[in-house]
C-alpha cells in the first residue's frame, strides 16, 4: 500500500512543472514603444529591469502594460555621480542647520528628488549630508514613499580636525565643542577606521573623505592636503572590509595623490591635478568626477 505522500507525488510534480513553465508567461511586462534615437523598437521591462530590445512595436499580451513613447526621445537613465540632494547652496544655508530639525531638512529636500528624476537621472551618488538626511531620503525612495532616483549615499563626509567637512568650523568652541568621531571628524589612523565604521553602521553606501580644503572652505586654501596617506589608507581598507568604496573630495594635487596611492575609488573635483596625479590615477584605475556645474 503506497503512502499518502507517494500517492500525491505525481500530482505535486505536475503542479511544480506547470508553475515553472508558466512563470515567464505570467510575468507582467512593461512594453515601451520607443521613438528616437532608436525608432520602431520595443523595450521589454520585467521586474524593473530592461530584458530585451525587440524590433517593431510589440502588442500587449495578458497583463502587459504598454507605454507609448513613439513621438519621444527615449534614452537610458542618466547617472549623476556627485550630488547633495539634501540641500542647496543658498544665502543663509548654514543658518538653517541650526533652525531646521533633520526631519524638516528631509521634507524640504523632497522636491529636489522628484526634479532630479524628471530631468532624466535615475541614479545618483549623493556624497555628503549631515544628520542622516540623505539616508532617510534614500530609504524613503526605496520603500516607494517618495518619488526620486535610486540613491547611493555617503552620510556624513569625513574630515580632519578643522578640515573642510568639520561641522564646527567658524563657530565658537564653547557652543559646538570639540568635534569627534560622531561628527565625522578624525584624528589619526585609529580615528579614521572608527569614523569609517560609524558611517557604514549608519547605512552609508559609500565613504566620503575631504582630502583637501574646498573653494568655499573656512579651513584653508583648496590646494592644501588635509589627510595623511596613512589615515586615508586605513579608511579605504575599513570600507573595503565592508564592501564599500571611498570617494575623495580633492582639489589640490598633493591631497589627491595621497588619496590615489591609498586606494580611493574616485577623485571628486580634481581642480588642480597635475600630470603626476593623472598618471597615478591611470595606474590605480581611479575615476575622476569633475565639477561640471557649481552652485551659486
Amino acid at each position: 500500500m503506497p503512502s499518502s505522500h507517494a500517492r500525491w507525488q505525481p500530482v505535486i510534480n505536475l503542479l511544480v512543472l506547470l508553475f515553472v513553465c508558466a512563470g515567464p508567461a505570467l510575468a507582467q511586462r512593461t512594453l515601451i514603444h520607443a521613438g528616437q534615437p532608436l525608432s520602431n523598437i520595443t523595450l521589454v521591462i520585467t521586474a524593473g529591469h530592461l530584458r530585451a530590445l525587440e524590433k517593431g512595436f510589440l502588442p500587449a499580451q495578458g497583463n502587459d502594460t504598454v507605454i507609448d513613447l513613439k513621438d519621444k526621445f527615449v534614452l537610458p537613465g542618466l547617472m549623476d555621480m556627485h550630488t547633495h540632494l539634501a540641500g542647496q547652496t543658498e544665502k543663509g544655508g548654514y543658518l538653517k542647520r541650526f533652525q531646521l530639525y533633520p526631519a524638516d531638512q528631509a521634507l524640504a529636500a523632497t522636491p529636489y528628488l522628484k526634479q532630479t528624476l524628471l530631468a532624466g537621472f535615475t541614479t545618483v551618488r549623493d556624497l555628503g549630508a549631515g544628520e542622516g538626511v540623505d539616508l532617510a531620503l534614500r530609504d524613503a525612495v526605496n520603500r516607494g514613499d517618495l518619488i526620486g532616483p535610486r540613491m547611493l549615499v555617503a552620510g556624513k563626509s569625513l574630515a580632519v580636525m578643522g578640515g573642510h567637512a568639520d561641522p564646527t568650523n567658524g563657530y565658537r568652541e564653547d557652543l559646538l565643542g570639540v568635534p569627534g568621531i560622531e561628527q565625522g571628524v578624525i584624528n589619526g589612523v585609529a580615528g579614521g577606521r572608527q569614523a569609517a565604521l560609524l558611517v557604514i553602521k549608519r547605512g552609508a553606501d559609500w565613504v566620503k573623505i575631504t582630502a583637501t580644503a574646498g573653494v568655499l572652505s573656512l579651513s584653508g586654501n583648496a590646494d592644501n592636503p588635509q589627510f595623511t596617506e596613512e589615515e586615508i589608507r586605513a579608511i579605504v581598507q575599513t570600507a573595503a572590509d565592508f564592501g564599500r568604496k571611498v570617494a575623495a573630495h580633492a582639489h589640490g594635487a598633493e591631497g589627491a595623490k595621497r588619496a590615489i596611492r591609498a586606494g580611493v575609488a574616485s577623485i571628486e573635483h580634481g581642480t588642480y591635478l597635475d600630470d603626476e596625479a593623472l598618471a597615478l590615477m591611470k595606474q590605480h584605475g581611479t575615476y575622476l568626477v569633475p565639477t561640471i556645474t557649481a552652485g551659486k
